[in-house]
């Protein structure tokens, strides 16, 4: 029997009309809606299958409304993850992040005095355990990219907004389905990295490349906004570059040879000042130069 999908809460949270449905719907029903009805709190459910393993996703779409703010659950805030949306076309949904930002950064405090705590009171009972709870992942998305002859925020200033925050960043549109996908996946692979780091779980390790087969390189994790590659595991490039590199500096010389005179020479051995060097077959110009 296969083991069960692991499970990842994500909430989504902005300000009012930023789209927060829309990219929900998008991902779990493949919908989009163009009339706004303002949400006061929904929850979905979708598996979905990131870099070959399956995951549940549990989503919670928040009210973006001031008036509903104070609605957010405790629940909420014990989330594996958060997308905070904000509108391209509107300036304040932007600053209106810094209210969940901040709510963000408590809960990422409390957690680490809560795993502070409880790695104190189990002491060594505590090793091989998943203690606590990691901190929880942030990424920030600027949604409807679609409207370009309408965009006041640029996608700069999105960006450093998310870097000065420590969040990755994505722009998305949910009514041409862009990044969508990409950036739910996203937020998976953190949320994964996440855990390993805090429970200090062994990096997965790739599958040889067979002969004739693709390279484990190929199926490597790649994240919507940086590729990355497993560690101590060489990509293809760059194991052809080493090789041609090792081919330069030590056997360079001896490819350049003819057979004959790759046995007076060895490519190894540097040859002295007084050291006679081999001659040239043709042309003998060549000599009169050496000679110069």
């Amino acid at each position: 029997m296969a083991d069960s999908p692991e499970k990842v809460s994500i909430t989504i949270c902005g300000d009012g009309g930023c789209g927060k449905s829309s990219i929900t719907l998008r991902l779990v029903r493949s919908q989009w809606i163009h009339e706004y009805d303002p949400t006061i709190e929904d929850s979905y459910s979708v598996t979905r299958v990131v870099d070959g393993s399956p995951y549940f996703l549990s989503i919670t779409d928040t009210a973006g409304q001031e008036e509903y703010r104070g609605l957010w659950a405790a629940s909420n805030l014990k989330s594996d993850a958060f997308l905070l949306v904000y509108d391209i076309t509107s300036q304040s949904s932007l600053g209106a992040l810094d209210y969940f930002m901040d709510m963000i950064e408590m809960e990422t405090e409390q957690r680490a005095e809560d795993n502070d705590r409880l790695r104190k009171e189990l002491g060594a009972s505590a090793e091989g355990l998943d203690v606590g709870m990691p901190p929880p992942v942030k990424i920030v998305a600027g949604n409807k990219c679609d409207l370009k002859n309408s965009r006041v925020i640029g996608a700069r200033e999105g960006l450093e907004y998310a870097r000065k925050h420590g969040c990755g960043f994505m722009e998305t549109s949910a009514r041409e389905m862009v990044n969508i996908e990409e950036t739910f996946a996203l937020l998976v692979r953190r949320v994964v990295e996440a855990r390993r780091v805090h429970y200090q779980r062994s990096p997965p390790t790739a599958a040889p490349a067979q002969v004739g087969g693709s390279s484990s390189a190929a199926t490597a994790p790649v994240e919507a906004d940086v590729s990355k590659e497993p560690t101590g595991t060489p990509s293809k490039r760059s194991s052809q570059r080493q090789s041609g590199l090792r081919g330069l500096f030590k056997g360079g010389k001896q490819g350049r040879q003819s057979p004959d005179q790759s046995d007076k020479l060895k490519p190894d051995t540097p040859l002295s000042g007084h050291e006679k060097r081999p001659e040239p077959a043709t042309p003998k110009i060549w000599k009169r130069l050496w000679c110069c």
